[in-house]
C-alpha cells in the first residue's frame, strides 16, 4: 500500500503560501523601503548660533555654535579680546545626540517665535541668536537680537491698545486695555546655550575665556 506523500504536500503548500505572501506584501514593502531610503538620502541640517557682544571688559565678542549635518555633530567656540590682538577659536566633534537634544530644547523654549526687542535694561551685553534648519527640500532661518534677559522676563513693560470709535472721538483712558510684554523665554534660550556640552567642551571654553580675560 502506497503512503500518502504528506511531506511533499507540506512543501508544496509552503511554497504556495510564500508566493501568495510575496504577491500580497511585495508592493507595500517595496514602497516602504523606497520611502525609508529617500528619507535617509535627504539632507538634514541643524544650526544654532549665539553671539554675545560685550560693551566692557577684556572680551569684546564671544560666539557659541552648534551644528549637525546629516547626523554628524560639532560644537564651536570663538572669542576675541577688546584690543583685537588675541583670538580663541576651536571646534570639537560631538558624539551622540547632544546637538539634536539641544535643538529640541531651544525649539521648545520658543527660538522660532522670539523676535528682536529694543535694547533696554542692562545693555552691556547684546545677544544675537540665529537658528536654521534644512530637512530635504525644506529650509528655514531666523535671527533676533536682545539685551538683559532678566529685564525682559520681569520688567519689560506693557503694551497698550487704544480702540477708536467714531462715536467717541476721545478714547476713555480709564478703560484702556494693556498686555504685558514680559517674556522669560529669552533667558531660557540663553540658559540652553550655557548648559550645552560635555565636560571636556565646557572645560576648553573656560580655559579659553580665562586666557582672554587676562589679556
Amino acid at each position: 500500500m502506497r503512503r500518502f506523500p504528506t511531506t511533499l504536500l507540506i512543501v508544496v503548500l509552503a511554497v504556495v503560501g510564500l508566493v501568495a505572501g510575496w504577491k500580497m506584501f511585495y508592493a507595500a514593502e517595496t514602497q516602504r523601503y523606497q520611502a525609508v531610503t529617500a528619507v535617509r538620502a535627504q539632507r538634514s541640517e541643524l544650526h544654532l548660533v549665539e553671539t554675545v557682544t560685550h560693551e566692557k571688559g577684556p572680551i569684546a565678542t564671544e560666539e557659541w555654535r552648534l551644528d549637525n549635518v546629516n547626523g554628524k555633530s560639532s560644537a564651536s567656540y570663538s572669542a576675541q579680546n577688546r584690543a583685537g590682538t588675541r583670538v580663541a577659536k576651536f571646534t570639537e566633534p560631538i558624539t551622540g545626540y547632544d546637538v539634536t537634544f539641544a535643538f529640541e530644547n531651544v525649539v521648545q523654549d520658543g527660538i522660532w517665535e522670539l523676535q528682536t526687542r529694543p535694547l533696554r535694561g542692562n545693555t552691556a551685553d547684546v545677544f544675537t541668536i540665529r537658528v536654521s534648519q534644512v530637512a530635504g527640500d525644506r529650509s528655514g532661518t531666523h535671527k533676533f537680537t536682545f539685551t538683559d534677559p532678566h529685564y525682559l522676563a520681569t520688567t519689560a513693560g506693557r503694551q497698550y491698545v487704544i480702540h477708536l470709535d467714531k462715536n467717541k472721538p476721545v478714547p476713555d483712558l480709564l478703560t484702556l486695555k494693556s498686555t504685558s510684554t514680559a517674556d522669560d523665554r529669552y533667558g531660557k534660550v540663553v540658559a540652553d546655550f550655557a548648559s550645552f556640552g560635555p565636560p571636556r567642551f565646557k572645560k576648553t571654553v573656560a580655559a579659553a575665556r580665562e586666557k582672554l580675560l587676562k589679556s
